[in-house]
């Protein structure tokens, strides 16, 4: 897995290319938590280029929503493939989490 980020404005992009899985999982995690401790808390995560995610992945994402939400800040999501968006539908994470279909409307989002 590859883990990449960027800024536009007060959104911190997270880019991750590869499996999310219990293997690759933490390494996330303590990317997502050393910006939250930073004080990054408007956190965007784009997984258009992540064909498989398990449970570890998901937690994770729910784990980085939480810390992001305890300093007023939220974790949102965009590009979900296929398979992904089945897992999110099945575990009805889809409701928990804002999830775009592409990265502009994601950041405008945070204006609103």
């Amino acid at each position: 897995m590859d883990i990449s980020t960027r800024e536009k404005g007060k959104v911190l992009i997270f880019d991750v290319q590869g499996d999310l899985d219990a293997k690759s999982a933490s390494i996330l995690k303590e990317k997502i938590n050393e910006k939250i401790t930073d004080g990054k808390s408007l956190i965007l995560i784009n997984l258009s280029a992540v064909p498989y995610m398990d449970s570890a992945g998901l937690g994770v994402l729910v784990s980085g929503l939480k810390n992001a939400n305890r300093l007023s800040g939220d974790l949102r999501i965009w590009g979900l493939q296929d398979e992904v968006k089945s897992i999110f539908e099945l575990t009805r994470l889809n409701k928990v989490f804002q999830i775009f279909e592409d990265e502009l409307a994601a950041v405008s989002s945070y204006q609103n």
